[in-house]
């Protein structure tokens, strides 16, 4: 599991675990699913009967979450944004430093992660609110560069298990 604290006082906290790894026959790319977890002074927010919901899956073409998220911190751009399955998006960008004296020097490198779970995630199977909506829940989060880059550490080593266990179970 990778894990990341938020917030003035840290009290939020992101976590986002890849359960399991395939691939389909004949196929170079691999699907991974991701648990979606948010905990407030480490309380899960999300209800426990939704949980399973919170589950998105990259496809075989995606890049990993964190490939995503280095290349973000290497590149500094704006508009980094990647959808996972079903409909759960990751938009990263380089936040903005605080104008004033030495705030430029002083301050820690923000990043932001805005992560958006369409609303038909939490429809339940029987309702859709068409085949995609651009509402739903929106989770925001900053932090500094040097938190996301043990975050990202975090998260690889997470997603590298599976490529050993994988390893090992075909010798």
């Amino acid at each position: 599991m990778a894990r990341i604290k938020f917030g003035k006082h840290e009290h939020l906290a992101l976590e986002i675990t890849p359960l399991t790894i395939w691939s389909n026959p004949g196929s170079e790319g691999e699907f991974m699913e991701y648990q979606i977890a948010l905990y407030c002074q480490g309380t899960p927010v999300f209800n426990p009967e939704l949980g399973e919901n919170l589950v998105a899956v990259k496809d075989e073409e995606s890049i990993y979450l964190s490939v995503f998220i280095a290349e973000t911190l290497a590149s500094r751009q704006q508009h980094n944004w990647t959808m996972l399955e079903p409909k759960v998006s990751f938009y990263m960008a380089p936040g903005v430093a605080p104008l004033g004296c030495c705030g430029n020097y002083n301050h820690a490198d923000p990043f932001f992660l805005q992560i958006t779970l369409e609303q038909n995630i939490f429809a339940g199977e029987d309702k859709t609110f068409g085949p995609y909506s651009n509402t739903g829940l929106n989770i925001n989060f900053e932090a500094p560069g040097d938190a996301w880059a043990q975050f990202v550490k975090d998260l690889r080593a997470e997603e590298e298990d599976f490529d050993e266990e994988d390893a090992d179970a075909q010798q």
